[in-house]
């Protein structure tokens, strides 16, 4: 760690942090809290004792035993795996079927996917930090 100068470089990654928290716009603990959670879309409710014991296999059905073939056609052949949506952490705008194919079949590239390049963060990440597509093997 010492020869890695790592401790100076968290140190000071930490430090830039604390300072941005102290200046910030957020006055109490229940803004800041606000950023983890949304109003929902539905009120939940309780079920009854044969919902609970028959579990979420009661609810939707067993699951594949295909894991990759299911995982797949969740991702690329739902028919939302398709919709563009935007993450609010890094800004990366994608789709599932991008991510599959990002994260499956990089090296065909993003051109499987009808595009020029991979979907990348538009914030909080520095250049170096970037998410690259990986070799699975």
């Amino acid at each position: 760690l010492r020869d890695g100068d790592v401790t100076s470089t968290l140190a000071d990654m930490l430090w830039d942090e604390f300072r941005q928290v102290a200046v910030s716009s957020a006055a109490t603990g229940e803004e800041w809290n606000t950023k983890f959670s949304e109003k929902g879309q539905f009120d939940m409710t309780f079920g009854t004792m044969d919902i609970f014991f028959g579990g979420l296999e009661g609810l939707i059905g067993s699951p594949s035993v295909h894991v990759l073939a299911a995982m797949r056609a969740e991702h690329c052949d739902a028919p939302d795996s398709t919709i563009k949506w935007t993450t609010g952490n890094y800004g990366v705008e994608t789709t599932a079927r991008t991510e599959w194919c990002f994260v499956y079949s990089p090296e065909e590239g993003p051109k499987q996917v009808g595009l020029t390049s991979w979907p990348t963060e538009t914030k909080n990440a520095d250049e170096h930090k970037r998410r690259k597509p990986r070799d699975r093997s």
